[in-house]
Parts: structure tokens; C-alpha cells; sequence
């Protein structure tokens, strides 16, 4: 699935589309600290977080799942 990125519907190579949609798709560095102490912590505590946990921003109202 990562190749079909590198390429439009024509089959021809289309790097500014790609750079784009990795862009956009990419989850902010300080969501992905946050989770992982989640994780921790709920490790330390003898428990696993179990199933998606969700975020928003709240100047922005981005939710981050």
C-alpha cells in the first residue's frame, strides 16, 4: 500500500501528491509522547489501554485518533 502513494490513477509517478498526502497524514510528534505515557502509565498500574485513544486540540479542535 505504500507504493500506490508513489503513483496516480494513470500509473505515472506523482511525487508532489505524495509528499503531500504524507504530509497531512502524519500524526504530531507531541500525540504520539502523549500516548506512548499513557501506555506507561497504565502499565505501571498493571492495566493495557485497549482500543483507539482519541484527542483534540483545543485552540484548533483537531481531533487526533
Amino acid at each position: 500500500m505504500e507504493n500506490d502513494l508513489k503513483y496516480n490513477a494513470s500509473g505515472y509517478r506523482d511525487v508532489t501528491a505524495e509528499k503531500a498526502i504524507r504530509s497531512a497524514d502524519h500524526t504530531p510528534r507531541d500525540i504520539a509522547e502523549l500516548v506512548e505515557v499513557i501506555k506507561k502509565i497504565s502499565g505501571a498500574y498493571g492495566y493495557d489501554v485497549e482500543g483507539r485513544i482519541a484527542f483534540q486540540d483545543r485552540k484548533t479542535k483537531i481531533v487526533y485518533r
